[in-house]
This record gives structure tokens, sequence and C-alpha cells, in this order.
């Protein structure tokens, strides 16, 4: 990126991230309309999408362990397997806005590996 990224660029991008804390589908929207607004910066735009699509994700997989969890027999393993995905959600978000504070993009490894973003 050649352009200097200003404070609020960071703090905007940064916000997309912590999305994740306000609970409900707030994790979801705030991406999203942060998106929307500032589609034509780059780097706000950028760490947006990167925020919808993880905690989009998040979201299935977290809905289909829930139904798993009751069609399958061992639902203790499911249940630790929630919660090992909301702790990793929730320090990537934290990663994700460290990262964009920083002014560096960031590609969370999950979308990486499925070449979303």
């Amino acid at each position: 990126m050649n352009e200097e990224i200003t404070t609020k660029q960071r703090i905007i991008a940064a916000a997309a991230h912590v999305g994740f804390y306000l609970g409900g589908l707030g994790f979801l929207v705030l991406p999203f309309l942060i998106k929307t607004v500032w589609s034509g910066d780059d780097f706000i735009a950028g760490h947006a999408k990167q925020a919808f699509y993880i905690q989009l994700g998040a979201i299935v997989v977290s809905l289909l362990a829930i139904v798993l969890a009751f069609v399958l027999p061992p639902m203790i393993a499911t249940g630790l397997a929630i919660a090992f995905l909301s702790i990793a959600w929730g320090i990537f978000a934290i990663f994700g806005a460290f990262k964009a504070m920083s002014g560096e993009e960031f590609v969370y490894p999950a979308l990486k590996m499925v070449h979303i973003c």
C-alpha cells in the first residue's frame, strides 16, 4: 500500500473486526455497513470484507455444530468444538483489529485456506 493510512481509517477498519464483541447480529451488520459506506476506501473496505466473511463463516459453522450436537451422540465433543471456535474467533478479531490499527493488511487464515479473500 503506497499511500499513508490515516488514524480515522485505522479506527474504522479496526471497528469492523471488533464488531465481534457486539453480540446479536451486530457482529455481522457492522462490518457489512462499514464495507458499504466506505467502499471507495480499499484499506477500510478490505478489513470490513475480511471481518464480514469470517463472521459469516463462523455463524454457519456454529449452526452446523449445533445441528450435529442433536444428531450425533457425543454432544460434549461438539460443545467443546463450539467453545474452541468461539475463543479462536474472538482472538482473531482482536488480532485483525490490531493489524488494522497498525495500518497493515490482514487476511484471516481460514479465509486464506478457502481462497475467499
